[in-house]
């Protein structure tokens, strides 16, 4: 993740100007984040939030929400952008053995750099600081077969839906939805956590 992360500091001024800091009022996103966002009964942590765009975005709804984002061009960005909003300068790596509880994570892209080694671990890392009953929306590039491509900033990949389903399940999580765009190579699966007895 090192890599990655300095994959994107090299880059972060060419992708924050494809990101943007706010979310478009036409961004097929929003279907998705926000009934996700309205399940949620407490605390969100959107992990990997970037420029804090979602972050913001749901901070502007109302919900009691906090980014974490490891690139540090885009946590200034995101700080400037949306400045009553707090964001944490900190990787996937900080949570492992947080105490810190999570009524819900939002994970929007930002699991896409993982390799099948990387993303159990990941996902383990997030059950750990969701609350039982905790809900996780995961989104990713989809395909029929797991294949690299190259993403604008470093090399990410493919998953089919059903792949990620049992990686997440195998995790700890019950799948509650599955959505994929018919046309894109887009995808979101939406979990809650299993209680850790089980």
């Amino acid at each position: 993740m090192d890599e990655v992360t300095q994959a994107y500091r090299t880059k972060a001024v060419g992708l924050a100007g494809m990101l943007g800091t706010v979310v478009s009022p036409r961004d097929p996103g929003r279907s998705v984040v926000e009934p996700w966002a309205e399940t949620v009964s407490g605390r969100i942590l959107d992990v990997g939030a970037g420029t804090g765009r979602w972050t913001g975005h749901l901070a502007a709804l109302g919900y009691d929400v906090e980014g974490l984002e490891p690139v540090d061009q885009f946590v200034e960005l995101a700080r400037r952008a949306h400045p009553a909003v707090p964001f944490r300068h900190g990787s996937l790596a900080d949570l492992v053995g947080s105490a810190e509880r999570w009524s819900g994570i939002l994970a929007w892209y930002s699991l896409i750099h993982l390799d099948p080694d990387q993303l159990p671990p990941a996902l383990a890392t997030l059950r750990s600081v969701l609350d039982d009953d905790g809900s996780l929306l995961l989104s990713f590039f989809s395909g029929p077969r797991f294949e690299a491509f190259q993403h604008p900033a470093t090399t990410a990949y493919r998953w089919p839906i059903t792949a990620m389903a049992r990686a997440l399940e195998s995790a700890g999580y019950e799948v509650t939805d599955q959505q994929q765009h018919p046309r894109h190579p887009h995808a979101a699966i939406t979990a809650r956590t299993r209680p850790s007895s089980s």
